[in-house]
């Protein structure tokens, strides 16, 4: 039987081809008394069946070892060949996405024309006219995301131009530090349904007040963090509410409004979206919840987790009990003691608070009390033997305190 040689690197396929046949001649071969050599594998030394015979080992474990070896190299193979595979992949995913025109240059910009989505993440734009390299050199535009620049003032034209751009569904203009939004930046997005301009620091003019009357099919507008302006804050939420009575958002159906240090929600918040779902005032400064009951009557969540909620006022329950069942969301830092019964006696019986069995006492009198689940707490041995609400002076302090944290933590 004539020596066999290495396998060809070329083809994969034609290397595993091989092997198999060593296989099987190496077994005819040895098997009839050839005492040929062979190349076992093109990662093991040249054998020969004289050579194995020499050590006395049985044909059967010949056999054994060498499918072994067979699987063993086999395995080498395909791996090297699958992440030769991945790499070409993820190189041909990667040429895919580059961007046409000027965002070519910005490895933080990836661009899908087939599925019309866009972003730019951490680019440190400065100018916004950047959108229009997109609607330049793209026609289909479904998604923009423009995520970790340094706008400051959006346009004062049509952010993508003057052509409508009828397609696009989402815009996601976060953490940008925008401050100014101007009234005509959204103009030519008809059918808009998803707006977040969330982590920013949006100072709210009387001549913005329009900016949303361009998207009214807007489904879902996220203002999360949007802004920071502690001064004059009845104005900017006057001049909120009046933006979104001009806007006539009548299919908004999720509204985030989450981390606004808001102190009080302006009476009407709900009434200018009649087909509203979802409210979120989490991480406010909320100690009370007192709004136009009929304009929230079909809201099916309202996040008041994480506010200041230490009891439930009297006026707050009489809301929740003309709301939806399980409405209410309302983790917080709730007080136990003596003057405590009336609120946890209203929550153990109301449909409208959603997870109220895992509210717990984050403070009580008596302290053994502390964590306790507010559902099971014994209202006959509550006290008021410990102060659980401090000074307004020292309130205020913490109030500065938790806002300075949280400025630091955004820059």
């Amino acid at each position: 039987m004539a020596e066999w040689s290495k396998a060809p690197d070329s083809s994969v396929f034609a290397y595993l081809k091989y092997e198999v046949d060593w296989v099987f001649w190496y077994s005819y071969g040895c098997a009839l008394g050839d005492n040929s050599t062979f190349w076992v594998s093109s990662v093991v030394p040249v054998i020969s069946c004289w050579q194995m015979k020499s050590y006395n080992i049985p044909r059967r474990s010949w056999l054994i070892s060498i499918t072994y070896l067979l699987i063993s190299s086999t395995a080498w193979v395909v791996q090297a060949g699958n992440r030769q595979e991945y790499q070409y992949r993820d190189e041909a995913i990667e040429n895919k996405l580059i961007c046409a025109g000027k965002l070519a240059d910005y490895a933080a910009c990836q661009c899908d024309p087939s599925a019309g989505d866009y972003s730019c993440i951490n680019a440190q734009f400065v100018d916004a006219n950047v959108f229009l390299d997109i609607s330049t050199n793209y026609k289909y535009i479904k998604s923009v995301t423009f995520h970790g620049n340094n706008f400051q003032d959006l346009t004062s034209t049509p952010l993508f131009g003057s052509d409508s751009q009828n397609s696009l569904i989402k815009l996601n203009l976060s953490a940008n530090y925008i401050v100014n939004l101007n009234s005509n930046a959204l103009r030519n997005m008809p059918n808009l349904q998803v707006l977040d301009i969330s982590n920013n620091e949006i100072v709210f003019r009387p001549r913005d007040v329009d900016f949303l009357t361009h998207t009214p099919h807007l489904t879902q507008l996220y203002m999360r963090r949007a802004f920071t302006v502690t001064m004059n804050r009845t104005q900017q939420f006057d001049l909120m509410l009046e933006m979104f009575r001009q806007a006539k958002l009548d299919y908004l159906q999720v509204l985030d409004l989450s981390y606004n240090f808001i102190h009080n929600v302006p009476f009407e918040i709900g009434c200018p979206f009649p087909a509203l779902q979802t409210l979120d005032l989490r991480q406010n400064f909320l100690k009370n919840f007192i709004v136009n009951e009929t304009c929230i009557k079909d809201v099916k969540t309202i996040n008041l987790s994480r506010n200041q909620f230490y009891v439930i006022p009297d006026d707050f329950r009489a809301l929740a009990n003309k709301a939806q069942p399980e409405t209410f969301l309302l983790r917080n830092q709730f007080y136990c003691d003596c003057k405590s019964k009336d609120f946890i006696t209203w929550l153990r019986s109301t449909k409208s608070v959603r997870e109220k069995n895992s509210l717990v006492c984050d403070r009580a009198s008596p302290k053994m009390y502390i964590g306790a689940r507010i559902a099971e707490v014994p209202l006959n041995k509550l006290t008021c033997d410990e102060p659980l609400f401090t000074s307004h002076a020292y309130s205020n302090f913490a109030n500065f305190l938790i806002l300075a944290f949280c400025l630091v933590q955004m820059f």
